[in-house]
């Protein structure tokens, strides 16, 4: 069933269907709401940015990315050239793109930590223990190093 955007639209915001996919403890998430892609960008210190030449400057960088035109900065790695919001999303509108995120799955992680508290008798006073326990497993079975903020932006091919 597909979660609710800030905006109340549920198409906008839906589980990628392919669950096997993602990384455990985590689960994907394609959408087009303008709220939803700048909430995910404050939570990760993202800057709206590109790498083409545009009406607001040159292009800063030769980007092999299919047209899409529209990236991240992020702290500490920058290097695409800054663009202003309106910017970024007249250009994801304009080429109806959906923006794909990962982010944790709790429901994941509390199914792993009750484990835990489960093998150690059920004694209470170790949550924090037990949820961070429950973590660590869950990314020692994902790709080493993988970054926490990955995201795809994709052409939209519709409903």
């Amino acid at each position: 069933m597909p979660k609710q955007s800030a905006s109340g639209d549920a198409r906008s915001f839906a589980p990628i269907a392919a669950p096997s996919r993602d990384r455990p403890g985590v689960h994907t998430i394609a959408t087009s709401d303008h709220a939803d892609i700048t909430r995910w960008a404050a939570q990760h210190k993202a800057q709206p940015a590109t790498g083409e030449a545009t009406a607001s400057g040159p292009a800063g960088r030769d980007v092999n990315d299919m047209g899409v035109g529209i990236r991240f900065n992020f702290p500490g790695f920058a290097p695409f050239r800054q663009i202003p919001w309106d910017e970024w999303f007249e250009n994801f509108d304009r080429n109806d793109l959906l923006f794909v995120f990962q982010e944790e799955d709790t429901v994941q992680v509390a199914e792993r930590a009750y484990t835990h508290w489960q093998a150690r008798g059920g004694v209470d006073g170790f949550d924090r223990d037990d949820w961070f326990e429950a973590k660590r497993d869950l990314q020692a079975g994902a790709a080493a190093g993988a970054p926490d903020a990955q995201y795809w932006i994709v052409k939209n091919k519709g409903d």
